[in-house]
């Protein structure tokens, strides 16, 4: 597949560049010269942050596959019928091969993955070719499109791959690294997961070192949010002690430049519902439904992008009516005295339908509303680095553990009941293994539902055997019909397309042939 969509960026992204919520501060007494101020607004554009694992309709298949959604019998014959247009969240459901159609087009390789890596390509080659690339400012601009880069990258090798196996050859082949901004110039071969994770790296790196302290809008990285990029790969390599290194480092930047936790982290003992008498729910549903959520310190920003929590900017996947949360998630929860659970986990009507003489009724159902009160974000959040910084201290144990449970126990005091200690009970008493899978836990509750964030996760504890947070099944049920699947290194991995094979020979790989119809596997 050769970008021939760049140029259509290139241009759309000066076009786009004028939003405001996207504008960074730039240095005050330096003469910019207007080619590179010019690259840079390449970075200020939305075509950055979406699709990446996201269908044309806001869902994510590979979140199907995981243990966070369940599928109601009703949705099943009529909801995902045949010709459903995201038919692929249903065959993750039932474990179909291969769960995307082979002869459509993807949304995460074209739209998220390359769409944004040619953005970042063409600043950083773009800035190159003017000479100044070791010119202060331009340094940051091309630091801030290589995090981007990277993380676009990292989430891809995932989608098509295994998780990285540090007792491995990390020898599967994945996607395509391309640097190249010319449309022109063919893709080279397919890298490996060691040789993506390798290329990652040095984007990682020159990250750390040159991207600004400050950004008005966390869709662009800052130092602390490129420290958070890093450890988040080393999270994926399995290399703890740099995971902690690396997540320490971001968090103590994230408190230079925003000056206390209450900063970085929402209480939601200040969040409420605004009462109003015009709020009409159905009988069974919760009026919070139809209510706006307040803060009572004044801040309405926790549905925008650059919301107090967010520390690397990319849209989640939406949640739409459609998605119940399984009943093992909601088992997560405190119902007691976790505020996530009371502000966000709400009675709803469920799908309904009608179809010639035959009415279906899911009746009133429990939905997990946050990504609907909240902006919800799968780059970084400043809870997700806390929980990394957790694992991290939790994985190296001895003395490590101390830690681990001090973050844990700070991020549950902004998110639980404080009437009471929000602390973790018996939380020192725990062995290195249950405090592990404690933060873990915590982490499921506070990642997004919907995600990719389980899947990988559930991909990077397959080399935890034995742990009680391994799973080697996961089982799926549908009325009176049980799907189930083994979880190994080969499994909930996104496939290239025939399109992409078809234009690519020089890759090896063989089209499909066959008719994708997942409802012949019911």
């Amino acid at each position: 597949m050769k970008l021939s969509y760049i140029p259509y960026i290139l241009c759309g992204a000066f076009i786009c560049a004028s939003c405001n919520d996207f504008l960074d501060v730039k240095p005050v007494g330096k003469l910019i010269p207007t080619e590179v101020t010019q690259f840079e607004n390449l970075l200020n554009n939305t075509r950055t942050l979406n699709f990446h694992c996201v269908d044309n309709n806001g869902g994510c298949g590979l979140a199907f596959f995981g243990d966070n959604i369940r599928i109601s019998e009703n949705q099943a014959k009529y909801y995902y019928h045949s010709a459903f247009v995201n038919l692929d969240r249903y065959a993750a459901h039932i474990f179909y091969e291969p769960f995307e159609n082979p002869l459509s087009m993807s949304y995460t390789w074209e739209y998220g993955v390359y769409r944004a890596a040619g953005l970042f390509n063409n600043v950083i080659e773009g800035i190159e070719d003017l000479g100044m690339a070791e010119d202060d400012y331009a340094r940051q601009v091309i630091a801030q499109a290589k995090a981007g880069r990277a993380w676009s990258y990292l989430i891809g090798t995932l989608a098509y791959g295994p998780s990285y196996d540090p007792s491995g050859d990390n020898d599967k082949q994945t996607i395509v690294y391309r640097t190249l901004a010319s449309p022109s110039d063919p893709n080279p071969q397919l890298s490996t997961t060691g040789e993506m994770f390798a290329y990652i790296k040095e984007d990682l790196d020159y990250a750390v070192t040159y991207c600004p302290d400050f950004v008005a809008n966390p869709c662009r990285a800052s130092k602390s949010a490129a420290y958070a990029l890093r450890a988040m790969y080393y999270m994926y390599m399995r290399d703890w002690q740099a995971m902690y290194d690396d997540a320490d480092e971001a968090w103590r930047l994230g408190l230079e430049t925003k000056g206390s936790v209450d900063k970085l982290l929402y209480d939601f003992n200040g969040f409420y519902y605004e009462p109003d008498e015009s709020a009409s729910p159905a009988p069974g549903e919760d009026v919070e439904l139809y209510l706006q959520l307040k803060s009572e310190d004044g801040d309405t920003d926790f549905d925008k992008s650059y919301s107090r929590e967010n520390l690397f900017y990319r849209t989640a996947p939406y949640i739409s009516e459609s998605v119940y949360p399984s009943d093992e998630y909601l088992a997560l929860f405190d119902t007691e005295n976790d505020l996530r659970y009371h502000l966000f986990v709400l009675n709803r009507k469920g799908y309904a339908t009608t179809v010639g003489e035959e009415t279906c009724d899911d009746g009133i159902q429990l939905y997990n509303r946050r990504s609907n009160k909240t902006l919800e974000n799968e780059g970084i959040t400043y809870p997700e680095l806390l929980l990394m910084r957790a694992e991290a201290q939790a994985r190296l144990g001895g003395s490590h553990l101390s830690g681990a449970l001090a973050d844990l126990n700070l991020l549950r005091k902004y998110r639980y009941d404080n009437t009471a200690s929000t602390d973790l009970p018996g939380g020192a008493s725990l062995t290195q293994d249950e405090l592990i899978d404690e933060i873990l836990k915590e982490r499921r509750r506070e990642l997004p539902l919907a995600s990719y964030q389980r899947i990988y996760d559930l991909k990077r504890f397959v080399y935890d055997t034995g742990k009680p947070w391994c799973k080697t099944t996961i089982i799926h049920t549908i009325g009176t019909k049980e799907y189930k699947t083994n979880v190994d290194k080969n499994s909930f991995q996104m496939q290239i397309k025939n399109s992409y094979i078809k234009y690519n020979p020089q890759w090896g790989l063989t089209e499909w042939e066959g008719t994708w119809d997942p409802k012949s596997a019911e």
